[in-house]
């Protein structure tokens, strides 16, 4: 038994620190397809990755595009390291392709809507698709939502592909320029106490609908009738769809609940000869949501601002662009600056969501161009040439609300 102990002695450290072995999805692959690799080291804070020498955190993912067999091997972070595991993908050439891309279900949460209101995209797709959603391109998932404020009737198709094949699947939503356009048996009107709220605060969702007309609120599916209300908690930012439905046939209208959430705030602050504005998060805090590409926190601070500018106020418009990581291009090229511009959304004719980068709020068209021209060279040779505009009627905003003669 004396002879066993120092070898039990000696091995306690190494089952202190036993070896997490990395696990490669999947293990076999054609040339170029993608191979997700992750790993949970609990004893180590960081780990290297070879090959390619990449210091990683204990526990994580990364997603890898072999070009021949690899055997990939976790090392400790500090210099000569031990290794903790190791995992090989093997490239072949002559794999299955697999399961050509297939979509299970595409559809909208309302088929025709009054211009501006929003609508949501849903669908789902089989066989490891990648997909793309025209008008605009978007690359999406394979699995997922959007949501779109066409100002026209649009189609919208959902393509998906792989390896093995692809489909593709379109849907209409129809535009109504008046109250008097829908049929006469599903007339429904649909309205909000509030449209924009803070966490915890209560809303008030109301509608009247004619003709006998059976109605479910989504999301959660409640079955309800035809005049009544019903009070919301929403914890995040929300589209609420209410399904009408009787004899004659069904439509669908839409409205979106906007939650903002808990900011740290400064006092006043002029941004040049700008208007100043109320209390708003901290510079350092602007800039960390660009930096993140935070598109929707980006664009919460900036309509905070927008509310608070006077209501004459002008504004220097910079930059449109229809994709979250042009924020991070944005705090790259002029990291100061970045923090002081407002990001408003921009909605194209086809419903897509862009942002547009505004540079602050002024008494005049004159006095922005005065304020353009003290801005350092670098955001003068980064931009151009901006376009003066008025703050609250900004190209891209969705139209005024029709009154009930739909005028």
């Amino acid at each position: 038994m004396r002879r066993l102990l120092p070898i039990l002695l000696l091995a306690l450290p190494a089952l202190a620190q036993e070896p997490c072995l990395p696990v490669a999805e999947p293990r076999e692959v054609r040339p170029g397809d993608s191979v997700l690799l992750s790993w949970d080291c609990a004893a180590a804070k960081a780990v290297r990755l070879e090959p390619g020498g990449l210091v990683l955190p204990g526990k994580g993912r990364v997603t890898l595009r072999p070009t021949y067999t690899t055997t990939y091997r976790l090392f400790e972070s500090r210099g000569g390291g031990r290794e903790l595991g190791a995992v090989e993908v093997r490239i072949v050439p002559g794999l299955p392709l697999g399961e050509p891309a297939r979509i299970c279900s595409f559809d909208a949460s309302a088929a025709a809507v009054l211009p501006g209101e929003p609508v949501v995209l849903r669908w789902e797709c089989a066989g490891s698709a990648k997909v793309r959603l025209e008008p605009g391109g978007l690359e999406l998932d394979g699995k997922s939502e959007v949501t779109v404020t066409p100002l026209e009737n649009t189609r919208y198709t959902l393509v998906a592909s792989n390896a093995a094949g692809g489909a593709s699947r379109s849907l209409d939503v129809a535009v109504l320029r008046r109250l008097d356009q829908l049929p006469a048996a599903l007339s429904c009107t649909f309205t909000a106490d509030k449209r924009s709220v803070q966490p915890g605060e209560q809303v008030t969702l109301k509608w009247q609908c004619n003709g006998d007309a059976k109605v479910r609120l989504e999301p959660g599916g409640l079955e309800l009738d035809g005049q009544t209300s019903v009070a919301v908690l929403p914890e995040r930012t929300t589209v609420y769809t209410l399904n009408v439905t009787n004899s004659v046939g069904g439509i669908s209208r839409s409205l979106e609940i906007t939650v903002q959430a808990p900011r740290k705030v400064i006092g006043d602050a002029d941004v040049g000869s700008a208007v100043a504005p109320a209390p708003l998060a901290a510079p350092e805090e602007r800039l960390r949501v660009l930096q993140e590409g935070d598109l929707a926190e980006a664009l919460r601070l900036g309509q905070l601002r927008r509310a608070e500018a006077p209501a004459d106020a002008w504004t220097l418009r910079l930059v449109v662009s229809g994709f979250a990581p042009g924020l991070k291009t944005l705090a790259r090229l002029a990291p100061k600056e970045a923090a002081d511009m407002m990001i408003l959304p921009y909605v194209r004719k086809d419903g897509f969501r862009w942002w547009q980068a505004c540079w602050g709020a002024y008494k005049g068209r004159a006095e922005a161009l005065r304020a353009w021209s003290g801005v350092p060279e670098p955001l003068r040779k980064a931009f151009g040439e901006p376009l003066p505009l008025k703050l609250r009627r900004l190209p891209g905003d969705p139209p005024l609300p029709l009154n009930p003669e739909g005028k």
